[in-house]
């Protein structure tokens, strides 16, 4: 487990950040801190301890993704993390821009203002997640976005065959887990490896596969039941007219970023 209080040299060791990561890194987080004071990047809170609560939070997932397999979408990005984090540590290593969605036009311009600075290869995509057209990415990424059932829902345009999610989740990730015995039938095939953060020790990192592409008919059938469940109304009567899990879920702790 890596100590909040850990310095910014220290995660830049663990990380194994070279002197233009660090930089970029450095560059990075003088722009949030700037922007922050206009704008709710980050927990207020959290500013003291970005460079354990974010920098390695996100640089975390390196050993679950790799960039030379394809495309990588960071949905819900927000402040950049993880997705443009992962941007500036990968570096060369990226077959194309990691794509970064986020609805909030505000965050948007602030993901771009890091991107002209630090030269990441990223794509800011200003849209809702599930307005987004079939890019059908290699690896999917959210971290604190939304509820497990609902991250799947929003994503189902981007399922297939390849597809792995990497989802970062909080001390509700059990409980999210047990919501999604009801889609059984929509995923019978997905898989979810369940591992420890070494950031935080509530913390759990999803990586699911196995995914198939969402039928049209699945894909209805993910959004109701998503949607709350009413009562229908009866119908008048009229005079003298008769009235007509499993989840394969294997758990394994993380040894570590190395």
């Amino acid at each position: 487990m890596i100590a909040e209080d850990a310095s910014r040299d220290a995660i830049l060791a663990e990380i194994g950040a070279d002197a233009d990561m660090a930089a970029k890194l450095d560059s990075y987080v003088r722009i949030l801190e700037e922007w922050q004071q206009n704008l709710s990047l980050i927990g207020p809170g959290t500013l003291p301890h970005i460079w354990q609560r974010h920098i390695m939070d996100s640089a975390q997932l390196m050993p679950f993704i790799k960039p030379e397999t394809g495309a990588i979408m960071d949905v819900g990005s927000g402040a950049g993390f993880p997705g443009l984090v992962l941007a500036i540590l990968y570096g060369e290593r990226l077959q194309r821009p990691i794509q970064l969605v986020e609805s909030d036009g505000r965050k948007c311009r602030f993901l771009k203002a890091v991107a002209n600075e630090t030269g990441a290869n990223v794509r800011v995509t200003h849209k809702r997640i599930e307005d987004l057209i079939a890019n059908w990415p290699a690896t999917i990424t959210a971290r604190a976005v939304a509820p497990l059932d609902k991250l799947l829902n929003w994503t189902s345009k981007q399922h297939h065959p390849g597809l792995t999610c990497v989802f970062m989740k909080g001390k509700k990730a059990t409980e999210e887990l047990t919501k999604l015995e009801n889609y059984q039938k929509i995923y019978p095939t997905v898989r979810i490896d369940t591992h420890a953060s070494i950031t935080h020790p509530d913390g759990v990192i999803l990586r699911l596969s196995g995914f198939q592409k969402t039928s049209n008919s699945s894909d209805k059938q993910l959004k109701s039941q998503t949607k709350p469940q009413t009562k229908p109304q009866a119908k008048p009567r009229l005079k003298g007219r008769s009235q007509p899990n499993h989840w394969k879920n294997k758990t394994a702790s993380n040894k570590g970023y190395k």
